[in-house]
């Protein structure tokens, strides 16, 4: 894996949950993606010995023409309240980029992107994405579902809401758009959205839900999973999930391995 060392642009709090960290990495050189993701390790006197997985949220290049990346994160640990600590020259160290992504959407569906919580990471490059390639003109046909427990974890870079796009926010509490989950906005939609192809980060209760959606309703939906991570490459096989794809009996199903087989599975992968 290719490691770098960055300095950081910008770390910010965007709600007083989810925090913008933006550093000085070339994205570009290394295959940028939707759902692809970064291995980052922090500099200082606490020695971090595992770098943590941060999904690419945004790659594009400043006024100036250089390259930017960013990532969201919640300071919820050990690191990542290390991490809001973070202020512009700082140093970190960029190992990546890892994983597949999110696939090229089918040109006879509407792409639905469905975000839970700190799952919304990686639309905001999907979003420019799509609209830089076969939605281009066609903005508001993508769809994408904004959800979490409450507004605190309602968000989406400015640029991409900017961008034309159609945005449901979805809250469990209904302090922010419709009250409910975000399979009870997207089922009172199905009827009237025509064939859709779904793209889905969140937590695993959600996805499992949308796994279930997207087999009774026979639609594709790509699964991007959040598993604890060690190397990021294949090696420490600490992000295994089982397998079910077809043909293969569940007793004897293999484990695929989050980091090099995904992050992104079909939701007809794997079983959750």
């Amino acid at each position: 894996m290719d490691v770098v060392s960055s300095q950081v642009l910008f770390n910010r709090p965007e709600t007083r949950s989810v925090y913008r960290l933006g550093f000085r990495y070339d994205a570009f050189l290394r295959g940028p993606r939707a759902a692809r993701f970064v291995m980052l390790s922090l500099h200082g006197p606490q020695v971090q010995v595992l770098p943590r997985p941060f999904s690419l949220s945004d790659a594009y290049r400043d006024e100036q023409g250089l390259p930017v990346a960013e990532v969201l994160y919640k300071p919820i640990g050990r690191v990542t309240s290390r991490m809001a600590l973070l202020r512009e020259g700082d140093e970190i160290s960029v190992g990546g980029l890892c994983g597949n992504g999110f696939p090229d959407p089918s040109p006879k569906r509407r792409p639905v992107l469905l975000a839970g919580g700190i799952g919304n990471a990686p639309f905001a490059l999907q979003i420019r994405e799509l609209i830089s390639g076969p939605f281009a003109g066609r903005e508001a046909e993508i769809l994408v579902f904004l959800a979490g427990r409450s507004s605190e974890d309602i968000y989406l870079q400015q640029d991409a809401r900017a961008a034309g796009v159609t945005v449901v926010e979805v809250t469990e509490d209904g302090s922010r758009g419709e009250r409910g989950r975000i399979t009870d906005a997207l089922v009172r939609r199905l009827g009237s959205l025509g064939p859709i192809e779904g793209f889905a980060c969140g937590p695993e209760p959600m996805l499992h839900a949308l796994k279930q959606l997207a087999k009774e309703h026979e639609f594709p939906c790509h699964l991007a999973v959040e598993e604890r991570m060690a190397c990021g490459y294949g090696v420490c096989n600490a992000c295994v999930i089982l397998s079910e794809r077809e043909g293969v009996d569940a007793a004897d199903a293999p484990y695929l391995r989050a980091c090099i087989d995904g992050p992104v599975f079909e939701s007809r992968e794997i079983c959750l």
